[in-house]
């Protein structure tokens, strides 16, 4: 397939994994819920490596250059999941996604401060949109009792966006740049987010129990059939992009773009499932970002 059916493909299976993901972690624990999640993703990709008789080939194909890619992967997207999955326990998900989709216009702004890319007139254009989607998120929150300036949870939902860009970045470079091999770099990139939430859990529970009493706030851990879909979903449609972002000379900012309208799917169906309000209002702010980032990938 071209990096298009590839990437394409992928945005499908990445609006359904974020439906998982807010019904998996609303009013639940973040740490456990990861962990569990990823542990399930991580045994399909090995599964799916095992049946289709590659995991011998993929696992001695490990050296330490793709070891330390893949760490690396890993560092970046648990840190990216951590405040994404913080920001979706509390705000709606018709918030909490599209603010995630506007990484893309991140990438450009990185770009922008760290290697003096001056973006075009239309480019500038779109980020003007994507932050006037921002500000009608911004109006349309307050309807809901959310003030995006002080609510933890929107800065949550940033920052995580912020990072996805970093990783969107860090993914053009392993495989494009230093041509890392495919199925032993996402072999290490799943088992090592297993073996990062692992460690994180063991640190959140060991500062509980330590923490005087009644100055840990704790949120309880409730299992859910969506958990193990997180992770399954996410490493399929991970494996996709991978494979997309492999081919030769294929655009990153592009594919970041196709990739993020996934978001329209999970506006929409996430509208219907958790029967979530004022929605009039958050698809002028949707349709304001995903303009701005459409104009973000046009260059003149």
């Amino acid at each position: 397939m071209s990096w298009v059916a590839w990437i394409l493909t992928s945005a499908v299976f990445l609006a359904l994994y974020d439906l998982a993901k807010k019904a998996s972690v609303r009013n639940n624990a973040v740490i456990p819920v990861l962990l569990c999640s990823t542990l399930f993703g991580c045994a399909a990709y090995l599964s799916g490596l095992a049946v289709t008789g590659r995991f011998a080939v993929a696992f001695a194909s490990v050296d330490g250059r793709v070891l330390t890619l893949g760490i690396l992967k890993s560092l970046i997207v648990a840190a990216s999941w951590v405040f994404t999955f913080c920001a979706l326990r509390t705000l709606p998900i018709t918030i909490a996604t599209p603010i995630r989709a506007s990484s893309p216009a991140l990438v450009f702004l990185i770009a922008l401060f760290l290697y003096g890319e001056v973006p075009s007139v239309v480019q500038a254009l779109g980020m003007i949109l994507v932050f006037a989607g921002y500000l009608t998120f911004s109006w349309a929150g307050r309807h809901e009792g959310i003030d995006f300036l002080r609510n933890r949870a929107v800065w949550c939902a940033v920052i995580g966006a912020i990072l996805s860009a970093v990783s969107s970045l860090w993914d053009k470079y392993v495989f494009q740049v230093a041509q890392s091999p495919i199925e032993p770099t996402q072999f290490v990139f799943q088992v090592g987010l297993v073996a990062v939430y692992a460690v994180c859990l063991v640190v959140q529970r060991g500062v509980a129990v330590t923490a005087p009493v009644g100055e840990t706030p704790t949120v309880r851990f409730e299992w859910r059939w969506t958990i193990p879909l997180v992770g399954i979903l996410l490493a399929f449609s991970d494996w996709l992009m991978f494979n997309g972002v492999s081919q030769p000379g294929a655009p990153i900012s592009v594919m970041a773009l196709m990739r993020r309208f996934s978001v329209a799917i999970t506006f929409v169906l996430g509208a219907l499932f958790f029967h979530e309000t004022n929605l009039q209002r958050k698809s002028l702010a949707l349709v304001l970002v995903l303009s701005g980032i459409a104009l973000l990938c046009l260059r003149f």
